[in-house]
């Protein structure tokens, strides 16, 4: 029998990775999900991708990510580059959030695929 590669085999155990997850989940309903957006932070989200042209791109200062607009109301995550990922991906469902205030999409399923970290 030949041994699996890097790529067949998991990084984290099954239970570390459940472990993980609930643990997300638990920090996300604390910081996120019983967090609500003022008017204010959805006026300005409104303001920041209007002032963007398609293809444009604006940085969170705080969280290191970094959005691409791709619709006239449609931002789309596109790297996070961070040596504090947690609060970059608070950060991240937050401006998520303002955007459902603000009819603005935001995109960030593709999250874990652009993610760098910082030592």
């Amino acid at each position: 029998m030949m041994p699996r590669t890097m790529k067949e085999r998991p990084l984290l155990s099954e239970d570390k990775t459940d472990l993980f997850e609930k643990t997300w989940k638990e920090i996300k309903r604390r910081s996120v999900d019983e967090w609500e957006p003022t008017e204010e932070d959805a006026n300005w989200l409104i303001k920041t991708v209007e002032s963007l042209k398609i293809g444009g791109k604006w940085t969170m200062p705080a969280g290191g990510a970094t959005f691409e607009k791709v619709g006239a109301d449609h931002l789309r995550l596109e790297s996070m580059v961070t040596n504090d990922p947690l609060n970059s991906m608070i950060a991240i469902e937050k401006t998520k959030k303002v955007g459902e205030k603000a009819a603005i999409r935001i995109d960030i399923e593709k999250a874990a695929d652009f993610v760098l970290f910082h030592a």
